[in-house]
């Protein structure tokens, strides 16, 4: 999820059963990226298995944001499986667009 506001850009995250220090996030001009590992689980038990549908492996997502941030703006937190990214927006970021006046021609 990606939402916006005056001040910051905040990106949510669902990271089910990935832990903290298997994810690292980057920002490179514009671009945003977050990689990670979910990690299988061995479980040795003299159980036959049928079917194994928990995913694992690596990932990766980038994304062009839409301003230049600052590496050291950007706060990373995760809790219980998901990871919030909010980064905030440079000062002439925050600026509210204006409205121009559309005029008709003569």
């Amino acid at each position: 999820d990606v939402r916006e506001d005056k001040e910051h850009l905040t990106i949510t995250l669902d990271l089910p059963g990935v832990k903290p220090e298997d994810v690292k996030v980057s920002v490179e001009n514009r671009t945003l990226t977050i990689r990670g590992e979910k990690r299988q689980v061995s479980e040795q038990t003299d159980e036959r298995w049928h079917r194994y549908e928990r995913s694992y492996g690596t990932f990766e997502r980038s994304m062009r944001l839409p301003f230049k941030a600052d590496p050291a703006k950007i706060e990373a937190k995760f809790d219980k499986g998901v990871l919030k990214l909010v980064v905030q927006k440079p000062a002439d970021a925050q600026t509210k667009a204006q409205k121009i006046e559309v005029k008709a021609a003569a």
